[in-house]
Protein backbone atom coordinates (compact mmCIF):
# COMPACT_ATOMS: atom_id res chain seq x y z
CA UNK A 1 0.00 0.00 0.00
CA UNK A 2 1.74 2.90 -1.89
CA UNK A 3 4.98 1.50 0.24
CA UNK A 4 3.58 1.66 4.20
CA UNK A 5 2.39 -1.21 5.94
CA UNK A 6 -0.67 -1.14 8.65
CA UNK A 7 -0.44 -3.38 11.62
CA UNK A 8 -3.13 -4.03 14.15
CA UNK A 9 -3.59 -5.88 17.71
CA UNK A 10 -4.25 -6.12 21.48
CA UNK A 11 -5.81 -3.02 22.77
CA UNK A 12 -6.42 -0.85 19.61
CA UNK A 13 -3.18 -1.24 18.52
CA UNK A 14 -2.69 0.29 15.02
CA UNK A 15 0.45 0.48 13.68
CA UNK A 16 2.26 2.22 10.87
CA UNK A 17 5.79 1.93 8.70
CA UNK A 18 6.59 3.81 6.32
CA UNK A 19 10.00 1.88 6.09
CA UNK A 20 8.55 -1.62 4.89
CA UNK A 21 8.30 -2.74 8.91
CA UNK A 22 11.98 -1.49 10.19
CA UNK A 23 10.40 0.88 11.93
CA UNK A 24 6.75 1.55 13.46
CA UNK A 25 4.46 4.33 14.58
CA UNK A 26 1.16 4.30 16.57
CA UNK A 27 -1.91 5.69 15.35
CA UNK A 28 -4.13 7.09 18.28
CA UNK A 29 -7.64 5.02 17.11
CA UNK A 30 -11.13 5.59 18.94
CA UNK A 31 -11.18 1.76 20.75
CA UNK A 32 -9.55 -0.37 23.19
CA UNK A 33 -10.96 -3.79 21.60
CA UNK A 34 -8.61 -6.34 19.87
CA UNK A 35 -8.07 -6.07 16.50
CA UNK A 36 -7.65 -8.87 14.42
CA UNK A 37 -7.55 -7.65 10.36
CA UNK A 38 -6.95 -4.85 8.24
CA UNK A 39 -7.48 -4.45 4.63
CA UNK A 40 -6.80 -1.50 2.01
CA UNK A 41 -9.58 -1.13 -0.95
CA UNK A 42 -6.73 1.50 -2.29
CA UNK A 43 -3.58 3.87 -0.78
CA UNK A 44 -6.10 5.58 0.98
CA UNK A 45 -9.58 3.79 2.48
CA UNK A 46 -9.01 0.89 4.68
CA UNK A 47 -11.03 -0.60 7.66
CA UNK A 48 -10.14 -2.62 10.54
CA UNK A 49 -12.16 -5.04 12.18
CA UNK A 50 -11.60 -7.05 15.62
CA UNK A 51 -13.62 -7.64 19.36
CA UNK A 52 -16.59 -6.28 20.41
CA UNK A 53 -18.28 -5.87 16.63
CA UNK A 54 -15.69 -2.97 15.83
CA UNK A 55 -15.20 -2.17 12.52
CA UNK A 56 -12.79 0.76 12.19
CA UNK A 57 -12.39 2.92 8.86
CA UNK A 58 -9.76 5.42 7.51
CA UNK A 59 -9.36 7.37 4.55
CA UNK A 60 -6.27 9.23 4.58
CA UNK A 61 -3.97 5.65 4.35
CA UNK A 62 -4.17 4.81 7.65
CA UNK A 63 -3.42 7.92 9.87
CA UNK A 64 -6.83 8.39 11.34
CA UNK A 65 -9.43 6.14 11.98
CA UNK A 66 -13.41 6.50 12.84
CA UNK A 67 -15.97 3.54 14.14
CA UNK A 68 -18.29 2.34 11.54
CA UNK A 69 -20.13 -0.16 13.72
CA UNK A 70 -22.81 1.12 16.27
CA UNK A 71 -21.08 0.63 19.21
CA UNK A 72 -23.76 -1.91 20.63
CA UNK A 73 -22.72 -5.26 19.07
CA UNK A 74 -20.38 -6.03 22.07
CA UNK A 75 -20.76 -10.52 21.72
CA UNK A 76 -19.79 -10.27 18.24
CA UNK A 77 -16.22 -10.99 17.21
CA UNK A 78 -14.59 -10.26 13.57
CA UNK A 79 -11.78 -12.26 12.22
CA UNK A 80 -11.02 -11.12 8.51
CA UNK A 81 -11.30 -8.51 6.42
CA UNK A 82 -10.81 -8.57 2.55
CA UNK A 83 -11.48 -5.40 -0.29
CA UNK A 84 -11.52 -6.94 -3.95
CA UNK A 85 -11.76 -4.05 -5.56
CA UNK A 86 -12.35 -0.11 -4.04
CA UNK A 87 -15.70 -1.15 -3.26
CA UNK A 88 -16.59 -4.73 -2.80
CA UNK A 89 -15.33 -6.00 0.32
CA UNK A 90 -16.04 -8.24 2.78
CA UNK A 91 -15.83 -8.85 6.72
CA UNK A 92 -16.42 -12.69 8.25
CA UNK A 93 -16.04 -13.53 12.17
CA UNK A 94 -17.10 -15.84 14.90
CA UNK A 95 -20.72 -17.88 14.62
CA UNK A 96 -21.18 -17.32 10.79
CA UNK A 97 -21.03 -13.34 11.09
CA UNK A 98 -20.60 -12.36 7.87
CA UNK A 99 -21.10 -8.91 5.83
CA UNK A 100 -20.75 -7.30 2.61
CA UNK A 101 -20.54 -3.95 1.34
CA UNK A 102 -20.99 -2.31 -2.12
CA UNK A 103 -19.78 1.16 -1.73
CA UNK A 104 -16.49 1.02 -0.23
CA UNK A 105 -17.52 -0.13 3.45
CA UNK A 106 -19.74 2.85 4.17
CA UNK A 107 -22.81 0.59 4.87
CA UNK A 108 -22.48 -3.41 5.20
CA UNK A 109 -24.90 -5.90 4.58
CA UNK A 110 -25.13 -8.85 6.79
CA UNK A 111 -24.93 -12.36 4.90
CA UNK A 112 -25.44 -16.36 5.82
CA UNK A 113 -22.89 -18.57 3.92
CA UNK A 114 -24.07 -21.05 5.70
CA UNK A 115 -26.87 -22.39 7.84
CA UNK A 116 -24.61 -23.50 11.35
CA UNK A 117 -23.07 -20.87 13.44
CA UNK A 118 -19.73 -21.66 12.48
CA UNK A 119 -16.35 -19.64 12.76
CA UNK A 120 -14.91 -18.01 9.93
CA UNK A 121 -11.56 -17.40 10.05
CA UNK A 122 -10.23 -16.26 6.75
CA UNK A 123 -11.78 -14.79 3.61
CA UNK A 124 -9.07 -14.54 0.73
CA UNK A 125 -9.80 -14.19 -3.20
CA UNK A 126 -8.48 -15.79 -6.24
CA UNK A 127 -9.62 -15.18 -9.73
CA UNK A 128 -13.41 -15.01 -10.01
CA UNK A 129 -13.42 -16.65 -6.57
CA UNK A 130 -13.58 -15.92 -3.11
CA UNK A 131 -12.90 -18.61 0.00
CA UNK A 132 -13.92 -19.08 3.36
CA UNK A 133 -12.09 -20.94 5.83
CA UNK A 134 -13.22 -21.70 9.12
CA UNK A 135 -13.85 -24.73 12.02
CA UNK A 136 -14.50 -27.96 11.77
CA UNK A 137 -13.00 -28.06 8.14
CA UNK A 138 -14.93 -25.70 6.68
CA UNK A 139 -13.90 -24.78 3.67
CA UNK A 140 -16.54 -22.55 1.12
CA UNK A 141 -16.19 -20.64 -2.01
CA UNK A 142 -18.41 -18.38 -4.29
CA UNK A 143 -18.22 -17.55 -7.43
CA UNK A 144 -20.80 -14.42 -7.46
CA UNK A 145 -19.06 -12.32 -5.36
CA UNK A 146 -20.80 -13.79 -1.84
CA UNK A 147 -24.08 -14.28 -2.48
CA UNK A 148 -24.07 -17.99 -2.62
CA UNK A 149 -21.22 -20.31 -1.12
CA UNK A 150 -20.41 -23.57 -1.95
CA UNK A 151 -18.51 -26.45 0.30
CA UNK A 152 -14.98 -27.83 -0.65
CA UNK A 153 -14.85 -30.83 0.60
CA UNK A 154 -11.35 -30.77 2.70
CA UNK A 155 -10.47 -34.51 4.28
CA UNK A 156 -10.01 -33.02 7.59
CA UNK A 157 -12.44 -32.16 10.15
CA UNK A 158 -10.49 -29.96 12.56
CA UNK A 159 -10.46 -25.69 12.14
CA UNK A 160 -9.02 -24.47 8.52
CA UNK A 161 -6.91 -21.76 8.92
CA UNK A 162 -6.74 -20.14 5.32
CA UNK A 163 -7.09 -21.08 1.51
CA UNK A 164 -4.64 -19.72 -0.42
CA UNK A 165 -5.12 -19.53 -4.08
CA UNK A 166 -2.24 -19.73 -6.26
CA UNK A 167 -1.57 -20.56 -10.31
CA UNK A 168 -4.23 -22.41 -12.57
CA UNK A 169 -6.93 -23.50 -10.33
CA UNK A 170 -3.64 -24.71 -7.48
CA UNK A 171 -5.34 -24.47 -3.97
CA UNK A 172 -3.41 -24.66 -0.25
CA UNK A 173 -5.69 -25.04 2.56
CA UNK A 174 -3.75 -25.21 5.75
CA UNK A 175 -4.56 -25.17 9.51
CA UNK A 176 -4.62 -26.73 13.14
CA UNK A 177 -1.88 -29.24 13.82
CA UNK A 178 -0.07 -28.55 11.17
CA UNK A 179 -2.22 -29.81 8.30
CA UNK A 180 -1.57 -28.60 4.66
CA UNK A 181 -3.48 -29.34 1.75
CA UNK A 182 -2.87 -29.31 -2.07
CA UNK A 183 -5.69 -29.09 -4.62
CA UNK A 184 -5.02 -28.99 -8.15
CA UNK A 185 -8.61 -28.54 -9.50
CA UNK A 186 -9.51 -25.64 -7.59
CA UNK A 187 -10.87 -27.77 -3.99
CA UNK A 188 -12.66 -30.64 -6.02
CA UNK A 189 -10.32 -32.75 -4.55
CA UNK A 190 -6.92 -32.49 -2.41
CA UNK A 191 -4.13 -34.33 -1.42
CA UNK A 192 -2.22 -33.60 2.23
CA UNK A 193 1.31 -32.32 2.13
CA UNK A 194 3.67 -33.61 4.26
CA UNK A 195 4.38 -31.65 7.62
CA UNK A 196 6.24 -33.21 10.88
CA UNK A 197 5.85 -30.11 12.44
CA UNK A 198 2.45 -30.44 14.08
CA UNK A 199 1.79 -26.82 15.03
CA UNK A 200 -1.22 -24.24 14.66
CA UNK A 201 -0.57 -22.84 11.15
CA UNK A 202 -2.95 -19.42 11.09
CA UNK A 203 -1.55 -17.32 8.42
CA UNK A 204 0.22 -17.69 4.46
CA UNK A 205 1.44 -15.43 1.78
CA UNK A 206 2.40 -15.92 -1.58
CA UNK A 207 5.85 -14.43 -2.75
CA UNK A 208 6.20 -12.43 -6.37
CA UNK A 209 8.39 -15.47 -7.45
CA UNK A 210 6.04 -18.36 -6.24
CA UNK A 211 7.54 -18.88 -3.32
CA UNK A 212 5.13 -19.66 -0.77
CA UNK A 213 5.35 -19.23 3.28
CA UNK A 214 2.99 -20.38 5.83
CA UNK A 215 3.63 -19.15 9.77
CA UNK A 216 2.35 -20.70 13.07
CA UNK A 217 2.86 -20.60 16.43
CA UNK A 218 6.02 -20.87 18.38
CA UNK A 219 7.68 -18.85 15.56
CA UNK A 220 7.35 -21.88 13.35
CA UNK A 221 7.19 -20.93 9.27
CA UNK A 222 7.35 -22.96 6.25
CA UNK A 223 8.80 -22.27 3.28
CA UNK A 224 7.42 -23.95 -0.33
CA UNK A 225 9.60 -23.12 -3.65
CA UNK A 226 7.43 -25.95 -5.65
CA UNK A 227 4.21 -24.33 -5.36
CA UNK A 228 3.19 -26.00 -2.05
CA UNK A 229 4.49 -30.03 -3.44
CA UNK A 230 6.67 -29.61 -0.22
CA UNK A 231 7.32 -27.15 2.60
CA UNK A 232 10.87 -26.66 4.05
CA UNK A 233 10.49 -25.89 8.04
CA UNK A 234 12.14 -22.54 9.07
CA UNK A 235 12.44 -20.84 12.72
CA UNK A 236 14.11 -17.88 12.60
CA UNK A 237 16.60 -16.95 15.93
CA UNK A 238 14.28 -13.59 15.86
CA UNK A 239 10.79 -15.27 16.36
CA UNK A 240 9.77 -17.25 19.75
CA UNK A 241 5.98 -16.98 19.76
CA UNK A 242 3.41 -16.93 17.65
CA UNK A 243 2.79 -15.72 14.07
CA UNK A 244 -0.72 -14.76 13.29
CA UNK A 245 -0.28 -13.63 9.67
CA UNK A 246 2.58 -12.45 7.51
CA UNK A 247 3.15 -10.58 3.98
CA UNK A 248 5.35 -10.15 1.10
CA UNK A 249 7.48 -6.85 1.71
CA UNK A 250 10.50 -7.76 -1.47
CA UNK A 251 11.78 -10.71 -3.59
CA UNK A 252 12.52 -12.40 -0.15
CA UNK A 253 11.34 -10.72 2.61
CA UNK A 254 8.55 -11.04 4.80
CA UNK A 255 7.06 -9.24 7.75
CA UNK A 256 5.62 -11.61 10.39
CA UNK A 257 3.01 -9.90 13.00
CA UNK A 258 1.73 -11.40 16.29
CA UNK A 259 2.44 -11.89 19.74
CA UNK A 260 5.93 -10.95 19.40
CA UNK A 261 4.77 -8.28 17.65
CA UNK A 262 6.43 -7.11 13.90
CA UNK A 263 9.23 -9.04 12.58
CA UNK A 264 11.03 -8.45 8.91
CA UNK A 265 13.06 -11.35 7.90
CA UNK A 266 14.91 -12.60 4.93
CA UNK A 267 13.80 -15.74 3.07
CA UNK A 268 16.57 -18.58 3.82
CA UNK A 269 17.70 -20.15 0.28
Amino acid sequence: MDGRLIAVGDRGHVLVSADQGATWEQIIVPTRAMLTAVAFADAKNGTAVGHDGVILATNDGGRTWQRRDNGQDLDTVWFDVLFVDEKRGFIAGAYGRFLRTEDGGLTWTPGKPVEEDLHFYRISSGPGRLYLAGESGTALTSADGGATWERLEVPYDGSLYGLLPLDDGTLLAYGLRGHIFRSTDAGVSWEPVDNPVTVLIMGGARMADGTIVLGGLGGNLFVSRDGGRSFKHWHPAELGTGVADLIATGPDRVVTVGEGGAHSLTLPR
